[in-house]
């Protein structure tokens, strides 16, 4: 395996306390502390994207920063509608088979599979359990 010096040229430096002004990308060994430290600036930041054609919550997603895609949800019920992302504008693409929300998604824009979560029937015999374990303190098989 090769060494630090021989990847990036240099040794990491040996000092008794943190420099004071660290230069992006620099690394270093603090004897006092006994901890290798470095300082690296995050170039990173968030900015503004387009906003879909539907809100709602508690969907499922696949793909990438600027290739994204959307699916389902709730606005209040679960919904079908799938959306693609090309890094500035939202476009409604071919619905789901069932609405469904509270799942997951996976893959790229695509490519993308999603699964689990709650379909409309689902979300009324959860309500009907909720509101009976509300009235009673307990659910139909005595769970509390």
């Amino acid at each position: 395996m090769a060494t630090y010096k021989e990847i990036h040229g240099t040794n990491i430096e040996v000092v008794s306390s943190d420099p004071s002004n660290p230069v992006n990308g620099q690394l270093w060994y603090n004897t006092s502390t006994n901890k290798v430290k470095g300082f690296l600036i995050n170039p990173g930041s968030w900015s503004t994207g387009g906003t879909l054609n539907s809100a709602r919550g508690n969907v499922a997603s696949a793909g990438i920063q600027t290739a994204g895609l959307i699916a389902g949800g709730q606005p209040p019920v679960a919904t079908v509608v799938t959306e693609l992302y090309n890094g500035a504008n939202w476009t409604e693409v071919n619905d789901l088979n069932q609405g469904r929300q509270n799942f997951a998604g996976a893959g790229t824009n695509t490519a993308a599979v999603v699964f689990g979560g709650l379909a409309p029937s689902d979300q009324e015999v959860h309500l009907i359990q909720m509101l009976i374990k509300q009235k009673l303190g307990t659910d139909l098989v005595g769970r509390k």
